[in-house]
């Protein structure tokens, strides 16, 4: 197995309506950060909820540890967290509302994170 640190981006597109695919991004993020790789989690659709203060508290998946306790652990672990300013838009978030951490942006920085990306997983 290669030591090289590779990178993974990972978008989600979930939020509490879907706690398993709201959680998965994380617990797979967290796996990838714990081997060495760098990760990247973009959030879209509904996905930016997350984002949101207190948000992750309220989610919880069957067999997994609750949300909010995935989102700290990795960002402890200095994952990345990205969060779609046209999803946040829609959905009248402000950045004010936001965890700590997370980095509003656009289509561009997307493309540039995959195309750095040694792969891509969409929950």
């Amino acid at each position: 197995m290669s030591t090289e640190t590779k990178k993974l981006l990972i978008i989600a597109t979930f939020a509490e309506e879907n706690p398993d695919k709201a959680t998965l991004p994380f617990v797979v993020g967290n796996t990838a950060l714990a081997m060495g790789n760098e990760v990247t989690i973009m959030l879209q659709s509904s996905g930016v909820f997350l984002a949101t203060k207190g948000y992750a508290n309220h989610v919880q998946a069957a067999g997994f540890p609750p949300l909010a306790e995935l989102m700290a652990t990795y960002k402890e672990a200095e994952g990345k967290l990205l969060v779609c300013s046209p999803c946040l838009q829609a959905r009248k978030i402000g950045a004010e509302q936001l965890v700590e951490g997370a980095q509003i942006v656009a289509g561009a920085t997307l493309i540039a994170e995959l195309m750095e990306s040694a792969k891509a997983l969409t929950y």
